[in-house]
C-alpha cells in the first residue's frame, strides 16, 4: 500500500481523533498536526500529498512549496485565505465543507437580531448599574417589520424561514441564485439599494471575495433607516469598519450585532466592543458540539476520497481536473 504524508496546518483548532487516524491508516495516511512553527516546515510542505488548514493564510509562495499536494481541504466553508488560482495551476485540488453549520449560524443570526431589538446591552447595563428603568427609549416589535438578507445561499435561507416565526417579512439580494428560491421561501427579490432603504435589519450572508469586500460602506449605511440595524456572522470584511463605526458614532443607524470583525481577534480599542447599542460575539456563530464533529468528520471523509483515487464531493475548483490524473 502506498504510504500518504498529510498536513494538518491547524492542529491545535481541528487536532484529528484517535478514531479518525485509524480511518486514515487504512487508506495509507500518516498525519502530521502543526500546533506552532515547526523549523522544518519546507521539508514536510515538499513531501505532502495532502494539506488541511483553517485559519492559515495559504498563498502562491506557500503553495509554490508544494510538490506532490494533491489537495488542499479547509475545516470549515469560506476560501478568502487560500489562492484559489495558484492552487488550480499547480493541479491541487480545493475542498471545504459546505454544510456543518447552518442551523448555528441562522440561529446565531436571529439571536443577534432579537439582542438589538430589545436592546438586550443597554438594559443589561442598566440592571448591573443598580439603575431603576424609568423611562424606556423607544423599542418597536418585530412582527410585520422587515428583515433583508444579503446574499441568499442555505445559511439565508434558514434564516429565512424562521424568521417567519417571529412575524418579520423576509426580502433579500443575490445576482446569482435563481428567482425559483425567493419564491419558495416566500421572500421577495430586490436590489441591494432598496433592501437597504426599506428593511429594519440587514443581515449579511455572503462570501468574501473582490466583488464583496467592503460591500458595505458609508454609502449604503446612509442609504438605511435611522432606526434600522447591521447584523454580521459571514466575514468582517463585508463592512467597512470606520465606516460602520462613524454611521454609528452619527446615528445614521440604529446599532449593529457583530459576530466577525475586519480584524481577528479585535483590537482591545476597537470602538465597536464598547458601543452601547452594538452586540459582538466572537466569531462563534458556527460553533456547537454537533457541528464541530460534523466538521472533522467531513474533512476526514473528504481525505479519504482523494487518497482512494476519488474526487471529492465539495470540489471547489473542477477546472482542475484537466491537469491531473487519478488513478
Amino acid at each position: 500500500m502506498r504510504k500518504y504524508l498529510v498536513i494538518n496546518l491547524d492542529g491545535t483548532l481541528h487536532p484529528i481523533s484517535v478514531n479518525d487516524r485509524e480511518r486514515l491508516k487504512k487508506v495509507g495516511a500518516r498525519i502530521f498536526e502543526l500546533k506552532k512553527y515547526h523549523s522544518n516546515i519546507d521539508n514536510l510542505l515538499r513531501s505532502a500529498d495532502a494539506v488541511l488548514f483553517t485559519s492559515t493564510k495559504i498563498d502562491s509562495a506557500f503553495i509554490g512549496k508544494l510538490e506532490k499536494c494533491r489537495v488542499i481541504i479547509r475545516f470549515g466553508t469560506g476560501l478568502d485565505n487560500i489562492d484559489v488560482n495558484a492552487a488550480t495551476q499547480k493541479g491541487i485540488m480545493i475542498s471545504r465543507v459546505v454544510d456543518f453549520c447552518t442551523q448555528e449560524v441562522s440561529n446565531h443570526t436571529l439571536m443577534l437580531l432579537l439582542a438589538c431589538s430589545r436592546k438586550l446591552k443597554e438594559f443589561s447595563s442598566l440592571l448591573l448599574s443598580g439603575k431603576h428603568v424609568e423611562d424606556f427609549s423607544p423599542m418597536g416589535s418585530i412582527e410585520g417589520q422587515i428583515l433583508g438578507l444579503i446574499g441568499f445561499g442555505k445559511i439565508a435561507r434558514e434564516v429565512a424561514r424562521k424568521a417567519g416565526v417571529f412575524g418579520l417579512k423576509v426580502v433579500a439580494y443575490d445576482p446569482y441564485v435563481d428567482k425559483s428560491y425567493f419564491s419558495k421561501y416566500d421572500v421577495r427579490k430586490a436590489s441591494l439599494n432598496k433592501l437597504l432603504t426599506v428593511s429594519d435589519y440587514v443581515s449579511l450572508h455572503c462570501p468574501l471575495n473582490h466583488e464583496t469586500y467592503h460591500l458595505i460602506g458609508e454609502e449604503e449605511l446612509k442609504l438605511m433607516k435611522k432606526t434600522a440595524y447591521l447584523i454580521n456572522t459571514s466575514r468582517g470584511k463585508l463592512i467597512d469598519e470606520p465606516a460602520l463605526i462613524k454611521a454609528l458614532k452619527n446615528k445614521w443607524i440604529a446599532g449593529a450585532g457583530l459576530d466577525v470583525f475586519e480584524k481577528e481577534p479585535p483590537d482591545k480599542d476597537n470602538p465597536l466592543l464598547n458601543m452601547e447599542n452594538v452586540i459582538c460575539t466572537a466569531h462563534y456563530a458556527y460553533y456547537s458540539d454537533r457541528s464541530i464533529a460534523r466538521l472533522r468528520k467531513t474533512v476526514v471523509d473528504e481525505l479519504i476520497r482523494v487518497l482512494s483515487g476519488k474526487i471529492p464531493k465539495n470540489l471547489y475548483n473542477p477546472e482542475v481536473l484537466k491537469k491531473i490524473k487519478l488513478k
